[in-house]
């Protein structure tokens, strides 16, 4: 049972820190999502303007639930496994980080 609730709880952890890994990319991906739904749906800059308020918004809420629940996993954790943890959580960190240099890199030439 503990080792189930240990990987249930890293999985959660390192999927929810993922999102804060990137550098630079959501907010980007965030840029060409909104530029797109401003084209396609014919939004007046008002209504993109409201939509970035509520995006920002939920953003925010999700971190403090994010936050929240790291929180209350460490609470539970003993402070061996919570190092542990975080060990892991730096592994995938990296190896995020290696996948992004891949795929951010130069783009391969088309024939």
């Amino acid at each position: 049972m503990k080792k189930i609730l240990i990987a249930t709880t890293l999985l959660i952890a390192t999927t929810l820190s993922g999102a804060l890994l990137a550098e630079g990319g959501p907010a980007d991906r965030h840029e060409r999502g909104m530029e797109r739904m401003a084209k396609e749906l014919s939004l007046t800059t008002e209504q993109q303007e409201q939509l970035r308020q509520i995006h920002e918004e939920e953003g925010a809420k999700l971190q403090a639930l994010r936050e929240e629940g790291k929180a209350r996993m460490d609470a539970v954790l003993t402070a061996e496994q919570r190092e542990k943890a975080e060990s892991l959580r730096e592994e995938r960190r990296e190896r995020m980080n290696e996948r992004r240099e891949r795929r951010d890199g130069p783009p391969c030439e088309k024939k």
